[in-house]
């Protein structure tokens, strides 16, 4: 890389396959040093890039805020930017203004108290929006080797995430018939102009099109191996990551063009992933990559969902029960006059997650065995030794209640939440 405008969009919009990295946090808990465990992290907060919030303000409305500065990955002092609702590309544009101009006025502190019940998720997408097709979250599967060798190989493929974003110091309380809770640490896009898919913009258009920030794609992992197929993921994705507080993001985000600039000024391309579960004993870290590992940076999803697209049609085969019915959640949106091939602004895109998950591929031959002792088919012979997996509470296995998930991305903030019941 040269220069900033030269940055590729084609690996991770334009700051070379950004791979970050979620910590996530438990806001009953002390912050620890995880959050700041890379040199590259330190060298971002200080590029003076705008990081942009959404956060209650001490007249106690939602509004987008500038992150004026930050402790270990949180946000501990804020400045109003704009109310709540404004278009992004504004919020963005202000963002920019503003930080040049240097008056961060007036300035308001959050104490770590604050964060569960002040910090929002910053990107709003209701839920009520995705139900009715407004507005689209799709995410990627398989889509680092590791990850994908860990829990039994296939290719990168896409599903919806029909699910409400919350905030990066929620409380996560699981449906009470999940019992295989997994995490899942991703790089998270949200689109700040819609995109045509079939015109995707170049590497330098896409710098200005799309944000970034951490988020975690929670995850039930028994509708998943329940519809598993023999030559495929199977139908159970959006069932099994769609349920409520399933989707936890932020703390904030940072336009591409900040994010790559700042990303050279430091001499790397590729940030790193980590999450750490705390158990009890202090956190144990579980995942720790680099965005240089994806297979498909944003760009070669955004071509990948076109193709899909033209192939199977815009909806996924994956289908959830909602709203007193069957629904199969689209994957894009036809344009304005029904031509053309879409993802609206505000939509969200979620790069996958690398190795490091609790759910992992059993040995086949001794799950067949075992499962024709029982009269089982393989899939039902791993759900349930999953199931008693779980039950067992091992060390390192399914998250349960009590436990605290960190995860940070380099320049993107750390979060942390605990599991309720």
């Amino acid at each position: 890389m040269n220069t900033p405008a030269t940055l590729r969009a084609g690996r991770s919009a334009g700051f070379g396959r950004i791979r970050f990295c979620l910590l996530l946090l438990c806001f009953a808990l002390p912050m620890p040093d995880l959050a700041r465990a890379s040199v590259l992290d330190d060298c971002l907060s200080e590029q003076g890039m705008p990081r942009v919030a959404r956060a209650l303000g001490e007249d106690g409305t939602l509004q987008y805020v500038l992150v004026a500065a930050e402790e270990g990955g949180r946000p501990t002092r804020i400045s109003p930017l704009a109310p709540d609702g404004t278009p992004l590309a504004v919020v963005f544009r202000k963002a920019a203004e503003r930080m040049k101009a240097g008056h961060l006025t007036p300035l308001w502190n959050l104490r770590e108290s604050e964060l569960a019940s002040r910090v929002s998720s910053p990107v709003a997408v209701p839920q009520a929006s995705l139900d009715a097709e407004e507005t689209l979250i799709v995410a990627a599967g398989l889509n680092y080797a590791a990850h994908a060798e860990e829990v039994g190989g296939g290719d990168t493929f896409l599903f919806p995430k029909a699910v409400e974003p919350t905030g990066p110091y929620d409380t996560l309380v699981p449906p009470a018939d999940v019992t295989l809770l997994d995490w899942e640490v991703e790089l998270g896009l949200v689109l700040i102009e819609a995109i045509d898919l079939e015109a995707l913009p170049n590497e330098d258009a896409f710098l200005d099109q799309a944000a970034y920030f951490v988020a975690n794609d929670v995850s039930d992992r028994e509708p998943i191996i329940r519809e598993k197929a023999m030559d495929g993921p199977g139908t159970g994705f959006v069932k099994a990551k769609a349920r409520p507080g399933f989707l936890p993001i932020g703390p904030w985000m940072v336009r591409g063009r900040e994010l790559g600039a700042a990303l050279f000024a430091c001499g790397a391309d590729d940030p790193g992933l980590r999450l750490d579960v705390d158990e009890g004993a202090g956190p144990t870290r579980r995942q720790d990559s680099s965005t240089e590992r994806m297979v498909l940076d944003p760009i070669e999803l955004l071509a990948r969902i076109a193709e899909e697209v033209a192939q199977n049609g815009m909806r996924s085969p994956m289908p959830i029960f909602r709203g007193g019915e069957i629904k199969y959640y689209p994957l894009a949106k036809p344009g304005p006059n029904g031509t053309g091939l879409l993802l609206p602004a505000g939509s969200i895109l979620l790069t996958g997650t690398p190795e490091g998950v609790a759910l992992a591929a059993p040995r086949p031959v001794g799950l067949v065995l075992r499962g024709l002792l029982e009269f089982r088919g393989p899939f039902e012979q791993f759900r349930l030794e999953e199931l008693e997996r779980a039950e067992r509470a091992e060390p390192g296995g399914y998250l349960s209640a009590g436990d605290v998930v960190h995860t940070s991305i380099d320049g993107l903030g750390s979060q942390r939440w605990t599991v309720s019941r």
